[in-house]
């Protein structure tokens, strides 16, 4: 990895990026969550939820997020 690589994570998983900036949908989907509005992006430091799947948020290195299922879920 080159220094320009940004290492974060979802859901306890890694990922890696060399932009500064990912949009939500793209956070989301890269880390196979989809479809994307079926999910909430919280930056875990803060506990800040991203509701904008378009909004643009900085990445940091070892930024931690989680993705958390908000439809509903069949019960048998």
């Amino acid at each position: 990895m080159d220094d320009k690589t940004i290492t974060y994570f979802v859901n306890d998983n890694p990922y890696d990026t060399t932009e500064k900036k990912l949009k939500v949908r793209i956070i989301l989907s890269g880390a196979g969550f989809t479809p994307v509005e079926q999910y909430d992006l919280t930056r875990v430091n803060g506990n800040h939820i991203f509701p904008n799947l378009d909004e643009e948020i900085p990445i940091r290195k070892d930024e931690k997020f989680l993705a958390v299922f908000k439809g509903t879920t069949p019960v048998s």
